[in-house]
C-alpha cells in the first residue's frame, strides 16, 4: 500500500541515511542528562512494573487530566517490552523513544515523497531530524509522544483521500482506534479524511457508490480491534469514562472565556510551534508565528505547490483543534497543539522547495539548512548541559541514599521532599529499582530529606546532585522489620496510578 521499496531508491536513500544519523545524534546525545524523569515517567514506570512484575494485563494506562478518564495501554506495553529486556532499567526507554523518533523522520520523508516530491520529502525529514525541539519532544517519554507519528500518517490518509484512494480506509480505521492510546484530543480531526474524500471532486452520490460495504466493515472491525481495551474497560465499568467526560464538560473550572481564552489558544499553539522548530530562538511576541506562517502559506499556494482543497483541510484541522480547546473547560496547555507540527513542516518544506528550484537561490536554501543544523547542535549541547534536574542527578541521589542506608543498616527508610509542588517527583520508581524500601516518613523511621533546590538549605545538606540536595537522618538506630512491613506505614499510590 505504501510502496516503501519504490520510495527509498537511488541517491535519496543515501541522503535520508545521513539525515537519520543526524536525527539519531540529536536524540541519544548525553541521554541521561537530558532525560526528564519526572512524574509522568515515574508513573509509566510503575505501570510498566505492574505489567512485567505483577503480570497484570491492563486495559488502561494512567488517568488523564479529566477525572475518571484514562489513556489507552499501548505505550505502556511498548515500554514494558524494553524494561523486560533490560532488567527494568528506566534508561531502557531510550530504545523505544529513539525508534519512534527515527520512524517519524522516515514517515515525514514518505509523506512528502508520496504527495509532493522526493526533494520535499527529504526537506521534511531534515527539518524534523535536525530540530532539537522535535528531538526533545521525542525524549519526553510519555504516551502522547506518539502523537506526531500518528499525525504524519493521518495526513497521509487525508491527502490520499483527496486522490480517492479508498484502499487507505482500513489504515484509517487503525489510526482512528489508536487515538484512545495516544491522545483523545485528536478525536476532533477524525472526520477530516471523510470530508477530504467528498471534497476530491465528482458528485456526492457517485462518490458514495464507490465506497464498498466490505471496506467499511473492515475499517470498523480494525477500529474496534485496536480500540478494544477501551470498550472492554467501559463494559466492565458501566461506561464510567464516557460518563466522566460528560461530567467534566459541565464542570466550570473558572478558566477564562471570550477573547482572553481565544488569545490563550493562539499563544499556546504559537509557543508549541516555536518550541518544536526554533527552541533556542525566543520569538516576541510569540503570536507572530501565525502571521508568518499564513504569509508563507500564501506564497506556497501562489506557486501552486499545494492544492487549495488540501489547504482547506489543513485549516479545518487547525480550526477544530483550536475550537475544541477554546470551548473546553479544561486548562489550555501547549502540548494539545503538537499535532499542528506536521502541517507546519509540510508548508515550510514546500516554501523552501520553491527556492531550490530557482537558479542561485538553491545555494541560499542550503545555507539556511547549514545554519539551522549548526544552531540546533549548539542548542542540543547548551540546553542539555544546563539541565540540572534530569534523570542523571536523580539516579545519583538515589544511589547516594542507598549506599548510606546499607552502611547504617536501615531495613527501610522514609523520604521527605522539601520542594514546591511538582518539583519533588521522579524518584519513587528509582528507589524501587535500586532496592530501597521506603515507607511513610515518621519519627520511628530514618528519614532522608531531599531539598529542591538545594540552595534553600545549603548549610544543612550533606551532598548535592544537580539542583537536588540530601539531608541525612538524625536517627542512629534502624527501625525494626515489623514497622517496615506494617500496612498502615506503606506509601500511597502515585498520583494517577490505578490497578
Amino acid at each position: 500500500m505504501l510502496e516503501i521499496k519504490h520510495i527509498l531508491k537511488g541517491k535519496a536513500i543515501i541522503v535520508l541515511g545521513f539525515i537519520l544519523v543526524i536525527g539519531l545524534i540529536m536524540r541519544v546525545y548525553n541521554f541521561e542528562k537530558s532525560f526528564a524523569f519526572a512524574h509522568d515517567q515515574d508513573l509509566y514506570s510503575w505501570i510498566t512494573k505492574d505489567i512485567v512484575v505483577n503480570k497484570h494485563l491492563r486495559t488502561v494506562g494512567q488517568i488523564t487530566s479529566v477525572d475518571g478518564v484514562f489513556i489507552g495501554p499501548l505505550y505502556y506495553y511498548i515500554m514494558a517490552l524494553s524494561y523486560l529486556l533490560f532488567g527494568m532499567n528506566p534508561v531502557s526507554a531510550i530504545v523505544p523513544l529513539t525508534f519512534v523518533g527515527l520512524l517519524t523522520i522516515i514517515s515525514f520523508y514518505i509523506l512528502g515523497k508520496k504527495y509532493f516530491s522526493k526533494r520535499v520529502g527529504l526537506i521534511m525529514a531534515f527539518i524534523y531530524a535536525v530540530s532539537y525541539g522535535a528531538a526533545l519532544y521525542d525524549k519526553w517519554s510519555c504516551p502522547t509522544e506518539l502523537a506526531i507519528l500518528w499525525t504524519v500518517w493521518f495526513l497521509y490518509v487525508i491527502l490520499g483521500m483527496f486522490r480517492k484512494n479508498l484502499k487507505l480506509m482500513p489504515f484509517f480505521g487503525v489510526l482512528a482506534g489508536l487515538t484512545y492510546h495516544i491522545h483523545i484530543a485528536l478525536l476532533p480531526v477524525l472526520l477530516i479524511p471523510i470530508l477530504a474524500y467528498f471534497m476530491s471532486g465528482g458528485k456526492f452520490k457517485e462518490n458514495l457508490k464507490q465506497i464498498k460495504v466490505k471496506n467499511i466493515l473492515i475499517t470498523l472491525l480494525l477500529f474496534m480491534l485496536v480500540s478494544s481495551p477501551f470498550w472492554i474497560f467501559e463494559l466492565k465499568h458501566n461506561f464510567s469514562q464516557v460518563r466522566s467526560v460528560i461530567t467534566a464538560s459541565q464542570k466550570d473550572l473558572g478558566q477564562p472565556v471570550g477573547f482572553v481564552k481565544f488569545k490563550k489558544v493562539v499563544n499556546a499553539s504559537a509557543i508549541e510551534m516555536q518550541q518544536r522548530l526554533l527552541i533556542g530562538l525566543p520569538i516576541k511576541p510569540v503570536e507572530i508565528v501565525w502571521p508568518i506562517f499564513l504569509l508563507v502559506t500564501c506564497v506556497v499556494y501562489k506557486f501552486k505547490k499545494i492544492k487549495g482543497k488540501e489547504l482547506i483541510a489543513f485549516f479545518i484541522w487547525f480550526f477544530i483543534i483550536g475550537l475544541a480547546q477554546y470551548t473546553s473547560k479544561r486548562i489550555v496547555s501547549e502540548y494539545y497543539f503538537t499535532n499542528y507540527l506536521a502541517i507546519f513542516v509540510i508548508i515550510v518544506s514546500l516554501f523552501l522547495d520553491i527556492f531550490l528550484s530557482k537558479k542561485y537561490l538553491d545555494k541560499v536554501v542550503f545555507g539556511i539548512g547549514g545554519i539551522y543544523l549548526i544552531a540546533n547542535f549548539s542548542w542540543l549541547v547548551k540546553i542539555t548541559n544546563q539541565n540540572n534536574d534530569s534523570y542523571l542527578y536523580k539516579k545519583q541521589l538515589v544511589e547516594y541514599i542507598r549506599a548510606d542506608q546499607l552502611k547504617k543498616g536501615y531495613p527501610c527508610i522514609g523520604v521527605n521532599y522539601v520542594a514546591k509542588f511538582g518539583d519533588g517527583v521522579g524518584f519513587r520508581y528509582l528507589f524501587w529499582y535500586k532496592g530501597v524500601e521506603i515507607i511513610k516518613p515518621s519519627g520511628s523511621v530514618p528519614t532522608y530529606n531531599v531539598i529542591v533546590p538545594w540552595e534553600t538549605s545549603a548549610s544543612e545538606i550533606s551532598e548535592k546532585f544537580g539542583r537536588f540536595g540530601v539531608v541525612l537522618p538524625v536517627q542512629k538506630e534502624a527501625s525494626n522489620n515489623e514497622w517496615c512491613k506494617a500496612k498502615e506505614n506503606q506509601l500511597d499510590p502515585l498520583l494517577g496510578y490505578t490497578e
